[in-house]
């Protein structure tokens, strides 16, 4: 069988990029930006396939308007120098009926109709519009059409995703400042009266923090703890911090998850700067997709079934969370009983390597345990009574050097 390298603090895993590389540099912005509109005009903006989608919506809408954009993480994330796998595209200059018929003769999906929202291939295609809250939930807007770049750029959540770009010209607008926020590393909300309109705009705070590894500013954060999250349904919540499952800076998204008060509104359960600090020291890394959920359960002893209450996420995260914490002094018991039920590879990733190289010494990586002899008659008393004689082994302790998760 091959040996398995596990991630552990500060080796097997690509530390976080320092702050520099992951900004856009002040004294590059002008030739990124050129380097952005070369790329739209020229359709290199995504991977082939999606390249080749942009050349056909171009064609198909440059008779009827050149006033199309490509709008929010796709530009965001181009000046970024990241590769964007899907795009939004907002037309300019037509009416819904014009532009559903245009939609139709393509094969594009309405996915958002009364919100003029159009799915084809990578692209997101929709009218631009403005929004008013008129009811509770995401569906409680009062939509209405806007021809004005600025003010339909508005009903963004922050400057760095309003950023536009026409797909004829390569022209940038930003009518928000989004390019210097992104000079300076910040997520600054566009608006106070529209920002908490949306409530699920918090919990988009909180994953592009630690996807991005931005700061947010006082005021966003202020402007962020008074917005109520009661209206949120499970699935908005799991599907924003399902997002979380590679982001690079875990420690930000904690932060924010803490300073913006989700953690409380969530779970109920708040933080000391000491707690902050010693469960930010394992979110400097991010090995597995359960990662943050698994640690932030355990480290708070959140029960499963109130941890999951304001979450709608599916059976294998279900599942990991049932996994145990790491204890103090881990055992070869304690890992015969654990492997009884599953291998142990997610439990070891999970807990950064802890006790890798005794699972794959004994071939329990991806095999559950088995004890050589079963008593047919009584198969569980016979496995435990297996378990409890066999001569005790502490594998390591919880916080030394192999083993440095120590909560």
């Amino acid at each position: 069988m091959e040996k398995l390298q596990f991630p552990r603090f500060g080796e097997g895993i690509d530390p976080p990029k320092p702050f520099r590389e992951r900004i856009l540099p002040p004294e590059e912005r002008e030739e990124r930006i050129r380097e952005l509109g070369k790329k739209v005009v020229e359709r290199k903006i995504l991977d082939r396939e999606g390249n080749l989608q942009l050349e056909e919506i171009g064609k198909i809408l440059a008779p009827f308007t050149r006033r199309v954009y490509l709008v929010g993480g796709v530009v965001r994330d181009t000046l970024l120098n990241r590769k964007p796998t899907e795009g939004d595209i907002e037309v300019y200059d037509l009416s819904p009926r014009q532009f559903e018929k245009i939609m139709g003769r393509v094969g594009a999906k309405g996915v958002g109709k009364s919100f003029f929202v159009f799915k084809w291939g990578k692209f997101d295609i929709s009218l631009p519009r403005r929004e008013s809250k008129i009811g509770r939930g995401h569906r409680g807007f009062q939509v209405e059409l806007e021809s004005r770049e600025e003010i339909a750029s508005r009903r963004r959540d922050f400057t760095i995703n309003s950023l536009m770009v026409n797909i004829f010209t390569g022209e940038l607008k930003d009518y928000h400042g989004g390019v210097a926020d992104l000079e300076r590393g910040l997520l600054r909300h566009i608006s106070d009266q529209t920002f908490p309109e949306d409530s699920l705009r918090v919990l988009r705070g909180v994953q592009f923090a630690g996807r991005l590894g931005f700061k947010v500013p006082r005021e966003t954060i202020h402007l962020c703890r008074q917005i109520d999250l009661s209206d949120l349904s499970r699935e908005r919540i799991y599907g924003e911090l399902e997002k979380l499952k590679k982001a690079p800076y875990l420690f930000y998204s904690l932060y924010y998850l803490i300073k913006m008060g989700v953690a409380e509104k969530l779970w109920g359960v708040t933080f000391t700067p000491r707690e902050f600090f010693r469960l930010g020291k394992i979110f400097r890394f991010n090995p597995h997709w359960g990662y943050f959920f698994y640690h932030f359960r355990h480290f708070k002893r959140i029960p499963v079934e109130r941890f999951l209450t304001p979450l709608n996420p599916p059976r294998t995260l279900r599942r990991l969370l049932h996994l145990p914490p790491l204890p103090r002094r881990v055992s070869n018991r304690f890992l015969m009983g654990l492997g009884l039920r599953s291998p142990l590879e997610t439990f070891i990733i999970l807990n950064l390597g802890c006790c890798g190289e005794w699972a794959y010494s004994n071939n329990l990586l991806r095999k559950k345990f088995r004890p050589p002899k079963i008593d047919p008659v009584r198969p569980k008393e016979s496995i435990l009574e297996y378990i409890r004689t066999q001569p005790l082994e502490i594998i390591c302790h919880k916080g030394e050097e192999k083993c440095i998760i120590d909560y």
